[in-house]
């Protein structure tokens, strides 16, 4: 398994070390194996999605196996067979998927982090976490559920200054300045 700089447990708030930097991009942010499938359980990550980023590991030579090459190549509108080439892949690379709260919420919080970094899409990311921190409770995302609830609901503060503030906390989030000890 392709080790993070960060594997040590993620306790409600990352290790001093831990920044959003650890996820790969090849001009996009390009989540390992063990990423896109935890991306995947949380519903991050369609199914109609995985050709496309296992075409994407084969090129930037992130894991190669016969499942991988089998994912990258499949239809991406058979979305059981897509799930089980995935699960095959990550047994074929014998790579064991993190089933703990705080592994899951480092690697998606990782994720969204890259990805606004990337794009700017500062509602689409403060969306995205309200709506893990709402559908999993054990994660640590209340900040962004309520930034979303005023976003959403137009009450508090006005839209510039709300975007302000999600953007640097998005920031804090992304330079590992969120929540230090």
């Amino acid at each position: 398994m392709r080790a993070h700089a960060n594997d040590s447990a993620f306790p409600l708030a990352p290790p001093a070390a831990w920044h959003a930097l650890n996820m790969r991009s090849d001009g996009r942010v390009l989540p390992d194996l063990v990423e896109t499938t935890v991306l995947h359980q949380l519903g991050l990550i369609r199914s109609d999605d995985l050709p496309d980023i296992a075409a994407r590991w084969l090129a930037a030579d992130v894991v190669d196996t016969e499942s991988v090459r089998m994912l990258a190549g499949h239809n991406a509108h058979d979305p059981w067979a897509l799930e089980r080439l995935l699960a095959d892949s990550v047994s074929e690379a014998r790579m064991t998927v993190p089933a703990t709260t705080d592994e899951q919420q480092r690697i998606a919080i990782d994720w969204v982090s890259m990805r606004w970094r990337d794009g700017r899409d500062t509602r689409w990311a403060v969306a995205t976490l309200a709506r893990l921190g709402e559908t999993h409770f054990d994660f640590d995302l209340g900040l962004f559920v309520g930034l979303d609830d005023e976003w959403s609901g137009g009450w508090g503060r006005l839209e510039p200054h709300l975007k302000a503030d999600a953007a640097a906390e998005l920031d804090r989030l992304l330079h590992g300045e969120y929540n230090r000890p």
